[in-house]
């Protein structure tokens, strides 16, 4: 049960909003704990934080989340509500009423209509993807995001050059999509499907290939396991380029 001496979600957000840092955020953030179960998503936040010299740890999933801040305390946390044991929107409400709350937490999804449940959990901010240093550098971090040390002077504004996801782990894409075909290929489960469609949804946003993104997100709504499969197929033909 939240406990009744904090304040209000809509009071804490008005607090703790992009004008205005939140309390005790008196240095730079240095640590960043992203829950996220993508590989090629997560690559972007791992450019964006090499970039500006933030200490970056990934977790999965809500088990391994749960691992990492018994002994980890993040000054920002990053979650996407789509995770394969649970909804990240309640890992969100959890850090929002914490004791020791992180001092920036955001939700990251790329679903839009994702951010009035992400708001409502108790998140500073949400931020829909693909990720990108220029974009979303503030919503990440607050207002004292022009303090953080730019480490990679050879990037432009934008980030690396190319693309978004220039300098990835090359097999992170096709780990990704790896996952997928597995996760389709081990059942009809409405629930396995629709978690599988916004996986391959999400890589589609990291890309950036938007057509992928919706195809993936029409296919996890209505559970089409061949049309997940088939938009595996089709992005494994492509990995070759990335």
């Amino acid at each position: 049960m939240p406990d009744p001496r904090l304040p209000d979600a809509a009071a804490h957000r008005a607090r703790t909003s992009l004008s205005h840092p939140a309390p005790g955020f008196a240095c730079p953030p240095r640590t960043m704990l992203l829950v996220e179960d993508s590989r090629i998503a997560a690559e972007a936040v791992r450019l964006i934080c090499r970039r500006v010299g933030i200490r970056l740890r990934r977790a999965e999933s809500l088990g391994h989340a749960a691992t990492h801040l018994r002994v980890y305390r993040p000054d920002i946390v990053l979650v996407d509500p789509g995770l394969p044991d649970g909804s990240g929107l309640d890992l969100i409400a959890h850090l929002a009423g914490a004791r020791q709350r992180p001092l920036r937490l955001v939700g990251v999804s790329g679903d839009a209509g994702m951010e009035g449940p992400v708001m409502a959990a108790g998140a500073d901010a949400f931020l829909l993807k693909p990720v990108s240093l220029k974009q979303h550098l503030a919503v990440m971090a607050g207002d004292l995001a022009p303090r953080l040390a730019l480490t990679d002077p050879d990037w432009g504004p934008d980030g690396p050059p190319r693309q978004c996801n220039a300098g990835a782990d090359p097999l992170a894409l096709r780990d990704d999509l790896r996952r997928v075909r597995d996760l389709v290929a081990e059942g009809s489960d409405p629930a396995r499907l629709r978690y599988a469609g916004q996986l391959l949804a999400s890589v589609g946003q990291a890309l950036p290939d938007r057509g992928l993104a919706r195809a993936a997100l029409s296919a996890a709504r209505d559970g089409d396991g061949e049309r997940i499969r088939a938009l595996v197929a089709s992005a494994e033909k492509e990995a070759s380029v990335f």
